[in-house]
């Protein structure tokens, strides 16, 4: 069954004192592309579990903008605590005596002040996590990202089986405005040997070369005759309809066949003498730009 690219999930695992979150959420690109959101406190090398990360989510998924954001939250009450940079503190301290020594006696009023330390930019910090929890939690983080990444396929499955479904509602849509068209050839066919004849006595009435009479009758088979028109679109929808049964990816083939199914009924509108037709060709062209729609949301 064909996928989407729209979906959403979340995960959420508690490992050491630590509550890890993954959020993924999938809308429609091109290509796979996918962008993480780091957290602020995380210990580790996170170029590291971003490469592995990356892999896991490539095996699963081929089209669609992943947006990855991972939370960790510090659920133990003594490390939610800020910390103090020690020895930036003593290096501000140290500072600020030596300039009052090398200012003078007199030459500078008031003292260097605890609020105004404290809003000294990096002093006071996120506590971090200890050392050797990096390796522990960033196991954990795939595993959750395991977890994740397989609740939104299955999301992004279920919104493929409803846009499947749409899909073929429209093929059948377009089959019966195919059907309609071919019921209409043997008039068409009809009217193009009256054309033909009348053609045919208008040139026979004149000294005409039978190379010209000839060129003639091409031309106006030509502007006229969509058998082969209705036979590509016919075989269009045969290979649409195989293709939707299958489970590979299937979007960027459906547009293709959008684009091909549309040149189609261009030709037959551009051939068009009868109003009939021309109604049917505009109407199978609206149903092609539907499908398009639907393309562009499948994987």
């Amino acid at each position: 069954m064909p996928s989407s690219m729209t979906g959403f999930s979340e995960q959420t695992s508690n490992v050491a004192g630590f509550r890890l979150v993954w959020r993924l959420r999938s809308v429609n690109h091109r290509y796979l592309d996918i962008a993480f959101r780091r957290p602020g406190n995380w210990p580790g090398n996170w170029h590291d579990l971003e490469s592995q990360a990356s892999k896991r989510l490539q095996a699963r998924f081929a089209r669609g903008h992943l947006d990855c954001e991972l939370t960790l939250q510090n659920e133990q009450e003594n490390n939610h605590r800020l910390e103090l940079d020690q020895t930036l503190l003593q290096d501000l301290y140290h500072l600020a005596t030596e300039a009052k020594m090398a200012l003078g006696p007199g030459t500078v009023e008031g003292s260097l002040s605890l609020d105004r330390l404290l809003s000294w930019p990096g002093l006071v910090r996120e506590k971090s996590l200890p050392e050797n929890d990096d390796a522990d939690l960033a196991n954990a983080a795939l595993e959750v990202l395991e977890i994740a990444a397989e609740q939104l396929e299955l999301a992004r499955n279920r919104e493929g089986e409803a846009l499947t479904h749409v899909v073929r509602q429209l093929l059948d849509e377009f089959a019966t405005l195919l059907g309609r068209l071919e019921a209409l050839l043997p008039a068409l066919r009809q009217e193009l040997k009256r054309m033909l004849l009348a053609r045919v006595n208008e040139l026979t009435g004149t000294a005409v070369e039978p190379s010209e009479l000839a060129r003639e009758v091409a031309i106006l088979l030509n502007r006229m005759e969509i058998a082969e028109e209705v036979e590509r679109l016919r075989m269009h929808l045969r290979e649409l309809h195989a293709l939707m049964a299958g489970s590979a990816p299937v979007g960027r083939k459906l547009d293709f066949f959008c684009q091909e199914l549309n040149r189609e009924a261009n030709t037959v509108c551009s051939k068009s003498q009868n109003s009939a037709l021309t109604r049917l060709g505009v109407e199978m062209k609206l149903v092609i730009e539907k499908l398009r729609e639907q393309a562009q949301n499948l994987e």
